[in-house]
Parts: C-alpha cells; structure tokens; sequence
C-alpha cells in the first residue's frame, strides 16, 4: 500500500514554519526546531517584562510619593497641648528615630533642610478597654493623637497635612510599667504613620 501523501502548502512544509522563519529544508516537518524561535522569543519578552516590573517596585520602595528633591529634613520639638510629662521629647525623638530608619531622608537642622516636619500633640488619654466580671477595669488603652504637618521649604508649600494621628496600645491596668511601654509602643505607631504619609503617601 502506498503511503498517504499530506497535502503541504507551496514552501513544502506541513506547519508552514519555513514561510516564516525560513526553517532550512532538512528541518521541515521537525515541530520542535520550527518552535524553538518562538520559544526563545517568548523567554526573552517575559525577561523584559519582569525586569520591569521588579525595576517598578524597586523604584516605589525606595521612593514612594516623596518629592526627588527632598533629601534632609529636620523635626523642630512639637508642640504641646497636654499635661502628660515628658511627651514633647519623646514624641519628637520617636519621629526623628523613624526617618533615620527609613533612611529615605537624613535628619538636619531647620536651616538647612529640604521640609520640616512640624506636629502638636494634641491628646493623650487612656480608657477602659476590657472589664472583668465584677466591672473592674483590668485592660487600658493609651491613645495619643497629633496634629502634623510635612513641609517643604524649597518650594515654600504644605506636601500634606493631617489632623488627628493616633497611635495607640493597650496595657495591663494594675502595671505602671506596662503604661510606659505601651506608650513607647503608641509614640512608635504615630511615627510610622508619620513616616508612610511622608515617603509613600498613604
């Protein structure tokens, strides 16, 4: 019996891969070398995309929303509308530690940074938070709230303000101890929130 002939288009090849690539007549009729231009191809299209995509979220988290021209920036003491002792300097310290670690700015004097980030503290009050059966208070909550301000000196204008930040923390109500570190723990949560609002905008 004579072998069925397949029909094949005018290059000769069945897939019509040589009317293309100009696959090499010894190779006709081979599918995995009439691929291997695509496949190449496409290896090298899904390099660049991901190279721009990684190039993307590399640029985002070293940058943010920050404006290019802001280097330094310097926190003057916030101001103070409550009768909580020592707040000024650890809520002002607290900030300044926050941009350090970020590392996005460097911290220097007022007159010769880029933006000034400028705060009053507006409120820091604890309340109940959990009860035990009898009614007793045995959870607080510390909540401290600021008003603050970011703002560029090169250009003279506001980059963002925002009344009300908080941050807050609970604390074992019969521990001292436990309110001073639930404190640090709220003044640290103020300046994050700080610090996202400044570099990333959020």
């Amino acid at each position: 019996m004579k072998p069925v002939r397949q029909s094949v288009n005018h290059t000769g090849d069945p897939d019509g891969c040589s009317a293309h690539i100009g696959v090499p007549g010894n190779l006709i009729g081979n599918p995995m070398r009439c691929s291997l231009p695509f496949t190449a191809l496409s290896a090298a299209l899904f390099a660049v995309i991901a190279g721009a995509l990684l190039a993307g979220c590399s640029h985002y988290s070293v940058s943010g929303s920050l404006p290019s021209h802001i280097k330094t920036a310097a926190v003057p003491l916030f101001e103070n509308e409550t009768v909580e002792p020592g707040i000024v300097q650890e809520v002002t310290e607290t900030v300044i530690n926050a941009i350090i670690s970020n590392g996005a700015m460097k911290v220097v004097g007022e007159s010769q940074a880029d933006a000034v980030v400028n705060g009053t503290i507006m409120n820091v009050r604890d309340e109940a938070d959990t009860y035990s059966r009898g009614e007793q208070a045995n959870q607080f909550k510390i909540r401290i709230q600021a008003d603050v301000r970011f703002f560029d000196r090169r250009k003279n204008k506001v980059i963002w303000e925002e009344k009300g930040l908080e941050g807050w923390a609970r604390y074992d109500a019969a521990s001292l101890s436990e309110r001073e570190n639930a404190k640090k723990e709220a003044l640290k949560m103020l300046a994050d929130l700080i610090i996202d609002k400044t570099v990333a905008g959020w």
